[in-house]
């Protein structure tokens, strides 16, 4: 009989499905999909989180992801703007960065007028699972990173009307009870009373960290819950944006980000200012997947694996030993048959 599996090709077999099994337990994937699933790239030390251009990110693996338009609920665009976002993503011990880049001629930085828009980009992140990408659902909400171009203008110089317009008349002044300067130096400003944080007299970033559960439920988090970083710079008709994040900060409104943990479900957003892109009217992706990788191990920490791998050696070891010990099943009487016949 010839249909016995050899020796030597057993072993082979089990050295692959062992492989593969190592290389799952140290967190290495076997295989990926390419623009449908995010890797980002473990780094030593700090990460660039204030330098879009850093040459740190063009050694970063980057993934276009496909946009198209908004046609759902207006205000609309059934077309995209921009067809892809290219992504990158850096990730520490501690924190994550998510680079967004895509090609855009202008550079629109201004809200100040009825008719002004300003550029923008977001990502979003699902709570749960089975999370509806357009603005989430009760059952399922998000987590929503927005990144404005208008914000960014403004913490370095911050604008308002009457920079844009320098004969705008004054205000009447309403004087308080808790004096005239309560709600700035009219007396009366709408917006930052009612803590609007477009109206707030300065900002700590250029991110803004809102969670939604449908349509029509955007909401932005309390003043402590904005730790989402931001950084970005307009060169060469590209725009680079930066956000981070800490991996783990203990906002329950925050997407969990674990190296150990399950893959987050994420999407990206764009708008063009320049087009008249605001609220719904947006470039968006579909779902993607951010893996992130685990942490690295160490010697101490993979005694298991190394315990095991020993222990498989040794078995295959023995069972080698003794299979070379017993007749070949099958090939015939190794010298000669017991009662003297010929061998066949």
């Amino acid at each position: 009989m010839r249909d016995w599996i050899r020796p030597d090709v057993r072993s082979l077999g089990l050295a692959a499905v062992g492989l593969a099994a190592l290389l799952s337990l140290a967190g290495v994937p076997v295989t990926s999909a390419q623009g449908t699933t995010l890797f980002p790239a473990r780094v030593d030390g700090s990460l660039p989180v204030d330098a879009p251009f850093d040459p740190a990110w063009d050694r970063v693996r980057p993934v276009d992801v496909a946009l198209s338009g908004q046609p759902i609920v207006p205000p609309m665009r059934l077309e995209p703007a921009f067809p892809s976002v290219r992504v990158r993503s850096l990730v520490n011990g501690d924190r994550i960065a998510v680079l967004l880049e895509w090609t855009d001629p202008t550079r629109d930085e201004s809200v100040l007028g009825v008719d002004v828009f300003a550029d923008a980009a977001a990502m979003q992140l699902a709570l749960g699972s089975g999370t509806s990408i357009c603005m989430g659902q009760r059952a399922g909400g998000l987590n929503i990173w927005h990144w404005k171009a208008d914000w960014a203008a403004d913490l370095a110089v911050r604008q308002d009307l009457e920079d844009v317009h320098p004969g705008l008349p004054a205000d009447v002044h309403f004087p308080t009870p808790e004096g005239d300067d309560s709600f700035g130096p009219d007396g009366f400003l709408a917006g930052q009373a009612a803590g609007n944080p477009r109206s707030a007299a300065s900002l700590v970033s250029s991110v803004e960290d809102l969670n939604a559960v449908g349509f029509g439920t955007l909401t932005t988090q309390p003043p402590e819950g904005q730790n989402v970083h931001g950084a970005s710079e307009h060169r060469d008709g590209v725009w680079r944006v930066v956000m981070s994040r800490a991996l783990s900060d203990g906002d329950p409104n925050d997407a969990v980000l674990r190296p150990s943990g399950p893959a987050a479900v994420v999407a990206f957003a764009v708008w063009d200012g320049s087009r008249g892109d605001r609220d719904g009217q947006k470039s968006v992706s579909a779902w993607l997947a951010l893996a992130l990788p685990q942490q690295p191990i160490g010697l101490l920490d993979a005694w298991p694996v190394l315990l095991l791998l020993l222990v498989g050696l040794g078995l295959s070891g023995l069972v080698l030993y003794y299979g070379a010990r017993q007749p070949a099943v099958g090939l015939g009487w190794p010298h000669g048959r017991p009662d003297g016949g010929a061998t066949g």
